[in-house]
């Protein structure tokens, strides 16, 4: 273990420690750990050494409920044995805004045209490729993917807000949201991880699976919806 995820192992014990009991409950702490970057592994062995630190019984249950959470959301994505081809032939200047365009940028940002198409393929799904929709109902959700307010939004430490700030943008910007994608998944552990295994699946419905379950996380995934939408961009490119 390296000597940065030693200090992310010590920080992840330190705040599970801290939490009183009324803290104790599953979706308090897997949203407390989904905040932090280090890999899922990591969270379980820090959840397990608070586990032997803390003497509840009701942490006892709530940690192996979380633990069980943990690696299912972490659970690998069977690959297709036979590829679908994928058409390299992108329209050079397609419209703004277009998924055509989205996949133009993702492709020069690093990734291949399978890997950009299962991403806009959820995109799409997520918020009809509206960068500056915010989620139906007053949800934190904002932007092409919906990222939470009170997490990868605005306030972890790597976040949509922040990032435009720096770039002298606005949150809602098109071009911003693409860039954020990519700068994600350049310089967050987790997301590094997912931007390898996009760029190592040569069918678009393995790519979309992969992004939905290793980035957008959804709650509702309809996810034969984001199949479909990438079959059909497929079909157009």
């Amino acid at each position: 273990m390296t000597e940065q995820f030693d200090e992310g192992f010590k920080e992840i014990l330190l705040g599970l420690l801290s939490l009183g009991a009324t803290a104790y409950e599953t979706d308090y702490i897997l949203k407390l750990l989904n905040k932090r970057p280090e890999p899922v592994e990591q969270k379980i062995e820090a959840l397990k050494k608070a586990d032997d630190m803390i003497s509840s019984t009701k942490f006892d249950q709530v940690a192996a409920k979380v633990m069980q959470r943990l690696k299912l959301e972490n659970e690998p994505v069977e690959i297709k044995s036979e590829p679908v081809k994928v058409k390299p032939n992108i329209k050079s200047n397609p419209k703004k805004g277009s998924p055509e365009y989205i996949v133009n940028r993702l492709r020069k940002g690093g990734l291949t045209t399978t890997a950009a198409v299962g991403i806009v393929a959820n995109l799409k799904a997520e918020s009809n490729l509206n960068p500056s929709i915010k989620q139906y109902g007053g949800g934190p959700g904002r932007g092409l993917a919906q990222w939470e307010k009170g997490g990868r939004y605005d306030t972890d430490p790597i976040n949509l807000v922040k990032f435009a700030k720096r770039k002298g943008t606005d949150w809602s910007d098109l071009d911003t949201q693409i860039d954020f994608i990519l700068y994600e998944m350049d310089r967050h552990p987790e997301y590094k991880r997912v931007k390898e295994m996009l760029n190592n699946t040569d069918n678009v419905e393995d790519a979309t699976l992969i992004f939905l379950k290793k980035y957008e996380k959804a709650g509702t995934p309809h996810t034969s919806k984001r199949i479909k939408y990438a079959e059909e961009l497929n079909d157009l490119i």
